[in-house]
């Protein structure tokens, strides 16, 4: 086998990848750099709410009570995946708490309990 062209041909696709990653990054940052404001889902204002009425201060929540807040039940992989929980801009639920300046720092799918922070 020719392992150095193989090496090379690595060193290539991971600088491609590099080149990619960077890309998104300047993207993400550009749009950011717009001042826009996140908006919130209407589907989950409710949540919205109650961390606005946090004031600022870390809120620890169960599942249930996020339930009873936005009046429905959490979908099956909010119990089931982390990833449910992440603080991207591309999932409904996520731009409730960043719309207010809050992130997820805490996800505890045994005990279903989530803390977020400002």
């Amino acid at each position: 086998m020719d392992y150095d062209r193989i090496i090379l041909e690595m060193l290539d696709r991971i600088k491609s990848l590099e080149d990619e990653v960077a890309a998104l990054k300047n993207n993400s940052l550009n749009s950011n750099d717009r001042n826009e404001p996140i908006k919130s889902s209407k589907k989950y204002r409710r949540l919205t709410e109650l961390l606005t009425n946090a004031e600022g201060k870390p809120v620890s929540i169960s599942f249930g009570d996020i339930e009873k807040a936005i009046g429905f039940s959490l979908p099956d992989s909010a119990r089931e995946h982390r990833a449910f929980w992440a603080n991207t801009t591309t999932h409904s639920i996520a731009l409730s708490w960043l719309s207010v300046g809050y992130k997820t720092v805490d996800v505890d799918l045994e005990k279903e309990i989530i803390v977020f922070e400002k």
